[in-house]
């Protein structure tokens, strides 16, 4: 008998694939809140954009940083945060996939307003990382308007 096959669909909005996820970590202090991220298979990494970070509050001041990346054509401070829950609806709408995902905030270096205010248009992102991690292949028919991720 073959293995039945979760999908969880995806939107293509402006030739990006997002994905619509509600989020939460305990040990930060984040209650559930609806959130939209990019799945970008060329990042290695996945990541929790400046604007997402004071959206939900993250306390990052405090906490040491990885190292920089360079991301969206800035510089940012990667820090690494505790796992997160997603919970995810799957393609039968009823029913929800909740995955534990780790995810590094972006801090901007820039200092210049007009350099901040262009790190606040950047998406969060899940990376390949996020795809390995959670077994889950990405399914991409652009012509009929169909994505989604599958895992078994």
């Amino acid at each position: 008998m073959e293995a039945i096959k979760e999908r969880i669909p995806l939107q293509i909005v402006e030739d990006r694939l997002r994905l619509t996820a509600v989020v939460e970590c305990a040990k930060l202090r984040v209650r559930r809140q609806l959130m939209e991220f990019v799945v970008d298979t060329g990042s290695s990494a996945s990541y929790l954009s400046d604007k997402d970070v004071r959206r939900l509050q993250i306390p990052i001041r405090s906490r040491t940083a990885e190292q920089e990346v360079d991301f969206g054509g800035s510089r940012f401070r990667q820090i690494l945060l505790p796992a997160f829950r997603l919970h995810l609806l799957k393609e039968e709408k009823d029913e929800v996939v909740t995955l534990t995902v780790c995810l590094n905030a972006l801090q901007t270096t820039k200092q210049s307003e007009e350099k901040r205010q262009v790190a606040q248009t950047l998406p969060s992102i899940l990376g390949m990382d996020f795809l390995k991690q959670q077994r889950l292949s990405l399914h991409v028919l652009p012509s009929e308007g169909i994505a989604y991720l599958q895992r078994e």
